[in-house]
């Protein structure tokens, strides 16, 4: 359940600690890219002049599956971060809950189905998919985030792919005791794409 003090959520534009930033842009399917990225790393540095024909494929595989669950994990991301940011707060109510046939560490995940009602009146529906033990449908309301210019932006705050709650402060900014692991995963992705952008440069180049 995310603290009432989210009523005191200062006015757009506001800060977004770092943690929550890498954190809302990996969520599970980034987190899984950058995996790739990173195993990949293994098969374009370590020399392969001599290895079995097998292992030639997976040195495709690997960052070709990495650039793409990573870059769809961006996409997400920063629609949620565009929220975190620019967002004005409301009360949702869930309609429904459904299961998507995905399971996360044996976590089924689910299809939060809601509604809210604007700055303007105006009644808003949203869906937002999380885990089955996210803290959603502990509440009779649950707090959204949504854009005022593009109410059709929107997403459950309990829905966001964090390890820790969100708060608020008497200030009414962000904070979250996110720890700093999600922020160095995200570097090491990064360093991973960076890499394989170097190495291809390289054999094109003919330099290695």
């Amino acid at each position: 359940m995310l603290s009432n003090r989210i009523a005191q959520l200062a006015p757009p534009p506001r800060p977004v600690p770092l943690p929550v930033v890498c954190s809302t842009m990996l969520g599970l399917t980034g987190s899984i890219g950058a995996a790739f990225l990173i195993m990949g790393l293994v098969f374009v540095w370590v020399p392969i002049g001599d290895a079995p024909f097998w292992v030639f494929p997976l040195v495709i595989l690997f960052p070709l599956l990495g650039v793409v669950l990573f870059g769809l994990a961006t996409v997400q991301g920063l629609r949620r971060v565009t929220l975190l940011r620019y967002g004005e707060v409301a009360t949702a109510r869930t309609i429904s809950r459904r299961g998507t046939n995905t399971y996360v560490n044996d976590e089924p995940v689910m299809e939060y189905t809601y509604e809210f009602q604007g700055l303007d009146g105006q009644v808003c529906s949203g869906s937002a998919r999380a885990l089955g033990r996210a803290e959603i449908g502990d509440e009779d309301e649950e707090p959204v985030l949504y854009l005022a210019s593009n109410p059709g932006l929107s997403t459950l705050v309990d829905a966001l792919p964090l390890r820790c709650t969100l708060d608020v402060d008497d200030a009414g900014q962000w904070i979250s005791y996110e720890s700093v692991w999600p922020v160095l995963w995200y570097a090491l992705a990064w360093a991973g794409i960076v890499a394989h952008v170097i190495y291809g440069l390289s054999r094109v180049l003919g330099v290695l």
